[in-house]
């Protein structure tokens, strides 16, 4: 059953076409692919990644498509999407959000939480029939615990040692040094044009500084691990699971970061010692055809 997945999100728009093993055959990078940020361009970098999918040696014999979309729940963005590509490429399409197909990459068809924790931060979970949502409010409302979250919490450290006209921990002065931010004037500056990606880069300084043993560092990344547990626990109680829980992880902070990862199991653990975790690495594509198999049954 050879298929195409397609994995959508604000940085890059990845497709790949596997066989029934989920074997990745042929792969593409294209641009941004967020259709709540640029619905067009996104548009055009899904259809073109698809094309080429399309145009390769495995093209031919694919079957369906299975996309997770960034910001595709805006408006009726899915239904449209999907009409077009079907249309376009004359297969059938299952349009996700990006978040449902990295549950599948990383659970397949199995009951548990999917915990995601990159720049901004989401829990989905799914008990039988029942699927629920947990974060994914965006860095002004919420993400805590994300690799934003991290970075402006560094940064309110070292505007406190502003204020105090004091820049003396090792922890502030390295942020001041690594991004020229000595002043005030230029740490406003630089927070104000500064992309979301940016602002959530200091998470990898943060995590340098904490593998040295430096106290602020590790403080954030122990609360960081904390706020994402938290999270993760309100979702397991909204799903009540009544036997073992398997959770999920994904995304940097609890891919990369052993630091973040071990608190927020360890946490997680306090609450429940049912619990267990599943990590892989693996593309988010690779979950199109368990996506595919638990949303279209009957076209198996």
């Amino acid at each position: 059953m050879y298929h195409i997945g397609v994995d959508a999100g604000g940085t890059k728009t990845y497709a790949a076409i596997m066989d029934h093993d989920k074997n990745i055959l042929f792969s593409i990078k294209k641009g941004p692919g967020n259709m709540a940020i640029n619905a067009e361009k996104a548009s055009n970098n899904i259809t073109d990644a698809i094309k080429a999918c399309i145009n390769s040696k495995y093209g031919g014999v694919s079957q369906f498509i299975v996309l997770g979309i960034a910001g595709i729940e805006k408006g009726n963005s899915k239904w449209q999407l999907k009409q077009y590509l079907e249309k376009k490429f004359k297969l059938p399409a299952l349009v996700l959000n990006d978040a449902e197909l990295a549950f599948y990459s990383v659970l397949g068809n199995q009951n548990g939480i999917l915990a995601i924790a990159g720049t901004g931060s989401i829990f989905l979970g799914k008990n039988n029939s029942s699927i629920k949502v947990i974060g994914g409010w965006g860095h002004l409302l919420g993400d805590e615990g994300s690799a934003y979250h991290l970075g402006i919490q560094a940064l309110k450290i070292l505007i406190k040692e502003i204020d105090q006209e004091s820049v003396q921990t090792e922890f502030a002065k390295t942020l001041a040094n690594e991004y020229n931010i000595l002043e005030a004037s230029r740490l406003k500056e630089f927070v104000y044009s500064s992309s979301k990606a940016d602002i959530a880069h200091i998470s990898l300084l943060i995590h340098r500084l904490a593998q040295t043993g430096n106290k602020h560092a590790l403080n954030l990344l122990e609360n960081a691990g904390c706020e994402l547990a938290k999270q993760a626990f309100q979702l397991v109680k909204k799903l009540e699971f009544k036997s073992s829980i398997k959770i999920g992880l994904k995304g940097s902070l609890l891919e990369k970061n052993e630091i973040v990862r071990e608190y927020f199991k360890m946490k997680l653990k306090e609450y429940s010692a049912d619990i267990s975790f599943l990590l892989n690495n693996d593309p988010v594509v690779i979950g199109a055809l368990d996506a595919w198999k638990s949303n279209m049954p009957e076209c198996e």
